[in-house]
């Protein structure tokens, strides 16, 4: 998607995600969070994401900036599920196996992403393993940890 149109749909999706009205997205889409490491501005950013036993895994391309603000480890904020949570995330761009099979279970839980990630879906839609691998290499994982 180009960044014209993040522009355009991005306030609309963070009005939603702060509104009664946040169901309508927030079973996959959360608000987050944080300050310019070196600006200091506060950051709010919707993304994509897959709850795994007290994480949230969320996946950004490389190339983006916005990711490096998290490098840190610095305490993030949420808006998930109508709820304002904090956490402290954990960044990966090293194409590991653990990058590979978040990826893949991030994958099966939001399939609309696979075309973002560049992942094809086999006909079972699961995600085909050769591009999982090639993504990992260009994708940015981010595993947050929810305090509650």
């Amino acid at each position: 998607m180009s960044q014209a149109l993040y522009a355009v749909i991005n306030p609309v999706v963070k009005f939603l995600l702060r509104s009664p009205a946040h169901a309508l997205m927030s079973s996959n889409t959360l608000l987050l969070e944080f300050q310019g490491r070196k600006s200091g501005k506060s950051y709010s950013k919707p993304v994509s994401y897959h709850a795994v036993d007290g994480h949230v895994h969320c996946f950004t391309e490389r190339r983006s900036n916005w990711w490096r603000n998290l490098a840190q480890g610095d305490e993030v904020g949420l808006t998930l599920a109508g709820r304002t949570l904090v956490g402290t995330p954990t960044v990966l761009t090293d194409g590991s196996t653990r990058v590979q099979t978040a990826l893949r279970d991030f994958l099966i839980a939001t399939p609309r992403d696979a075309s973002h990630a560049g992942v094809a879906l086999d006909p079972d839609g699961q995600p085909v393993a050769a591009d999982i691998a090639e993504a990992s290499q260009r994708l940015v994982f981010i595993s947050i940890d929810i305090r509650n």
